[in-house]
C-alpha cells in the first residue's frame, strides 16, 4: 500500500507498505528514519485535490499508481502538528456543505502540506502530506509479464533519493524473461521494473475494486495445479486492436480480456463487492460490475462546491456574527475565554482562519455572539433540499453585490475583495449597462465526495451515489481550498435581453434544443432522473447566448491577458424573472491562483473601456467564422439526438473543462451572433447588431 500527492503545499506519504515482511509506517518510521526507503512519493497542487486527483482517484505518478485515502487517515497527520489545522471561514460555503453532508460538519479544513525538502532541514520528519495507498495492488513485470499483487515476495520497493520522490518504483528482482520461469534458478535473472496492471472493476455506486485475474482466467474455478497460480499478462497487436491475454503458467489456462467488454460482458464479470479502496472498507452493493481501465476519464468525478467570498452587509447584531464564528475551529474560540481577550481572538482568527471579518466589530456585540456560540444557544442553519439544488443559492448573493455599486465600493478595502466600476465602451452601450473590474477576489471551494461512471451533474439528486469521504459517511470536516485572483464582470441590459429571449422561445430551433435536453435527461444513469422535470433544469435562451459570449471572450482574452485559456474560468448569471426572484443577465470571467498574493492584473486590465471594446469586437469577429462551417453553423439536434450544443465545436467555442461551468454544453453562436444560415435553423442574435461592420 502506498500513496499520496502534493505540491504548492501538499506532500505524499506511504501507507503501511508490506514488502517481504518489512512494513513501512509513514509516521513512526519516518520520524526515526528506520527504513531506507522514503515515505514521500509525489506531489500535486492543492486545487488538484478537489478536481482531478482527490480522495478515491487514482493518481498516475511516474512509476506508480496511488490513491489518496479518506479523511479517517488524514487525522494522524493533523495530530502530529503543533497547532490547529488551517481552516477557511466562509459561512455561506459551510452552510451549503452542511446541506449536503449534515449539520455535524463544523470545519472547512485546508489539506495538510509539507515544505519542499531542499533548504528545509528535516522537513520529512516534521510534516507529512496526504496519506494514500498503492492502487491497483496488482503489478505487471515489464520483462516477463508476471502478474501478481504488490505483496509478492519477488517485488521490491525502491525510494531512496530524498529529493527525487518521482524515482519511487517497484522492481521484479529475479526476472527470467518471457521464456523463463521465475521458479527455476538455472536461468539467469535480471532486475526489471514493475508497473501497475491496467484493469479494474467499478460500479455506479462509486465502488472500485481490483480485477479478479485469477478467477477470470480459470472461469471462476480454482487452479487445477496450484493453490496460488502463477499468472502472466501478454499483449498482441491485431487488426481489431490490442489483444490482451491472461495466462496461468501453473496449469496452462488462458483467457482474453476482450470477453470483458461489450454488451455480453455483464454476464461474465463479477458483481460489485462494494469496495471503497480509499477507506479500506467494503459495503453492501451487488450492482453489476463494469470493466474500467486505469486512468479512464469516467473513473472519478469530483463533487465540489464553490463560491466567491464576496462582501455582505455589515454585521450589526450578535446573530449576524454567529455564522462566521461557527465557521471557525473550536480552538480559535477558546482564545477568548473572557471579554478582555478579544484582541488576542482577533489575531488568532486572522492567522488561522485568515479573515478580517471581526476587525471592525464592536467588542460588546462580538462578545455577545461568542457567548451565544459557546453556550450552544445557536444551532446551524438547515438548508432545504430545494434550496440546496438551486444554483441561485450560490449565484444570487454574488449577483446582488456585483450589480450594486454602493455595496462593492464600500467593501473594497477588505482583505479579499476590491472592485472598481469602469466606463462602458461606447460600442457596447446599447446592450451593456455596467462593467466592473474586480481587482481582488477570493474563491473558496469544498470537496464533498465523488462519483464513478457518471458525473454528479448527470445523476442530479441521487445523493446515495456519491462516495463517502470517511467510513461512517458523516465527516465533521471536509477538505477545502481558497484561491485569490481577479476578474471582469459585465452586466447586460435586461429589457433588450428579455425582448430577444421572447423571440427565441417561439422558434422551432429552441423546441429542438428543449427536446434534446429531455432525451438526454431521461437517458441518465440516475434513478432519480424520472422524478425530476427536465424543463426545470433547462437553461433559458439568455444563458445560451451569454455563455457563448463568455467562451469567445475567454479564448480572446488568452491572447492578450498573459494567462492561458485553461487558467480563465467563467461564472454565468443568466435567469429570467420568476416569482420572487428578479432577472439576471451577466457574466464574470476570473483567474485565480492558490498563493496568497493572487494574480498579476493582466485580466482586470482588460476592463478598461478601450481594451474591453476591442476585446469584445475581436471575439465577435472570430465567432462569426468557424473552420468547420457550414457544418458547425447548421448543427441542430434532430430525432433521437441528445447533444446539447448547436453552432459550437472545438474549432470555434469549446474551452478546457476547467474553464467552463457546464462542460461545453448549452452553447450556440447563432443565438449570440445571428449567423447567416439555412432559414430552418436561423435565429436572431443577441449581439447581432454589434457585428455590423466588423
Amino acid at each position: 500500500m502506498t500513496d499520496i500527492p502534493a505540491e504548492d503545499g501538499l506532500v505524499a506519504a506511504l501507507d503501511p507498505l508490506v514488502l517481504g515482511g518489512s512494513p513501512l509506517d509513514p509516521i513512526a518510521d519516518v520520524e526515526t528514519n528506520r527504513p531506507k526507503n522514503r515515505a514521500r512519493v509525489g506531489s500535486i497542487r492543492p486545487s488538484a485535490m478537489l478536481y482531478t486527483n482527490g480522495i478515491g482517484a487514482t493518481v498516475d505518478l511516474p512509476h506508480l499508481s496511488v490513491m489518496p485515502h479518506g479523511l479517517d487517515a488524514w487525522e494522524p497527520i493533523y495530530a502530529r502538528r503543533s497547532g490547529p489545522a488551517e481552516v477557511i471561514a466562509e459561512p455561506r460555503l459551510l452552510e451549503l456543505v452542511r446541506a449536503h453532508l449534515g449539520s455535524q460538519v463544523t470545519e472547512l479544513r485546508k489539506p495538510p502540506w509539507a515544505p519542499e525538502e531542499r533548504g528545509h532541514a528535516g522537513s520529512e520528519a516534521i510534516d507529512l502530506g496526504i496519506p494514500g495507498r498503492i492502487f491497483p495492488q496488482w503489478l505487471r513485470c515489464t520483462g516477463c509479464n508476471m502478474l501478481a499483487p504488490v505483496s509478492h515476495e519477488q517485488f521490491s520497493y525502491v525510494n531512496v533519493n530524498r529529493f527525487r520522490p518521482d524515482q519511487a518504483q517497484f522492481f521484479h528482482e529475479r526476472c527470467t524473461g518471457w521464456g523463463g520461469d521465475d521458479r527455476r534458478s538455472s536461468r539467469s535473472t535480471k532486475k526489471q521494473p514493475a508497473v501497475p496492471a491496467r484493469y479494474l472493476i467499478a460500479c455506479t455506486n462509486g465502488h472500485l475494486d481490483e480485477f479478479p485475474y485469477g478467477p477470470w482466467v480459470h472461469r471462476g474455478q480454482p487452479c487445477a495445479k496450484a493453490p496460488i497460480p502463477h499468472l502472466r499478462m501478454r499483449e498482441w497487436k491485431s487488426n481489431i486492436g490490442p489483444d490482451v491475454q491472461i495466462m496461468c503458467v501453473s496449469c496452462g489456462a488462458s483467457r482474453g480480456m476482450l470477453e470483458a467488454t461489450g454488451p455480453k460482458a455483464v454476464d461474465k464479470l463479477p458483481h460489485c463487492r462494494g469496495r471503497h479502496a480509499h477507506l479500506d472498507a467494503f459495503y453492501a452493493c451487488g450492482q453489476p460490475g463494469r470493466l474500467m481501465m486505469l486512468g479512464a476519464a469516467n473513473q472519478w468525478f469530483a463533487s465540489t462546491l464553490g463560491l466567491l467570498a464576496l462582501p455582505r452587509e455589515e454585521a450589526l447584531t450578535a446573530e449576524d456574527l454567529i455564522p462566521l464564528l461557527q465557521a471557525l475551529p473550536i480552538g480559535v474560540l477558546s482564545a477568548a475565554p473572557v471579554k478582555e481577550a478579544l484582541p488576542g481572538f482577533r489575531i488568532a482568527a486572522g492567522m488561522i482562519a485568515q479573515t478580517d471579518a471581526f476587525e471592525d466589530v464592536d467588542d460588546d456585540v462580538l462578545w455577545e455572539a461568542i457567548e451565544l456560540v459557546n453556550s450552544g444557544g445557536s444551532t446551524p442553519k438547515t438548508m432545504s433540499a430545494e434550496r440546496r439544488a438551486d444554483p441561485l443559492t450560490v449565484l444570487g448573493p454574488e449577483w446582488t453585490v456585483l450589480t450594486d455599486e454602493r455595496k462593492y465600493t464600500r467593501h473594497s478595502g477588505s482583505m479579499d475583495f476590491r472592485a472598481v466600476r469602469r466606463e462602458v465602451p461606447p460600442a457596447l452601450a446599447s446592450i451593456v449597462t455596467s462593467v466592473v473590474a474586480v481587482e481582488k477576489l477570493k474563491k473558496v471551494n469544498a470537496f464533498i465526495g465523488f462519483t464513478r461512471i457518471d458525473a454528479l451533474d448527470r445523476i442530479d439528486d441521487a445523493s446515495a451515489r456519491v462516495a463517502p469521504l470517511n467510513r461512517n459517511g458523516r465527516p465533521t470536516w471536509v477538505p477545502a481550498t481558497e484561491d485569490r485572483g481577479e476578474g471582469v464582470f459585465i452586466r447586460f441590459e435586461e429589457a433588450a435581453v428579455a425582448a430577444w429571449e421572447d423571440q427565441v422561445r417561439a422558434l422551432p430551433v429552441w423546441a429542438a434544443f428543449r427536446d434534446a435536453h429531455r432525451i438526454n435527461f431521461r437517458r441518465r444513469t440516475s434513478k432519480t432522473a424520472g422524478d425530476i422535470d427536465p424543463d426545470s433544469r433547462f437553461p433559458a435562451p439568455r444563458y445560451w447566448a451569454i455563455h457563448t459570449l463568455s467562451h469567445l471572450l475567454i479564448r480572446e482574452a488568452a491572447m492578450s491577458s498573459g494567462y492561458g485559456s485553461a487558467s480563465l474560468t467563467e461564472r454565468i448569471y443568466a435567469w429570467p424573472a420568476d416569482g420572487e426572484r428578479g432577472p439576471a443577465a451577466g457574466l464574470l470571467i476570473t483567474t485565480t491562483a492558490s498563493d496568497s498574493e493572487g494574480t498579476l492584473g493582466g485580466l482586470v486590465d482588460l476592463a478598461r473601456p478601450g481594451k474591453l471594446g476591442k476585446l469584445v469586437a475581436n471575439a465577435l469577429r472570430r465567432g462569426q467564422r468557424c473552420s468547420s462551417d457550414p457544418i458547425c453553423s447548421h448543427r441542430l439536434p434532430t430525432d433521437k439526438e441528445e447533444f446539447l450544443h448547436g453552432a459550437a465545436c472545438h474549432f470555434c467555442l469549446f474551452v478546457s473543462e476547467t474553464s467552463c461551468e457546464r462542460t461545453n454544453r448549452f452553447l450556440d453562436r447563432r443565438l449570440l451572433l445571428g449567423l447567416t444560415t439555412d432559414p430552418a435553423v436561423a435565429t436572431p442574435g443577441l449581439l447581432a447588431a454589434l457585428t455590423e461592420g466588423i
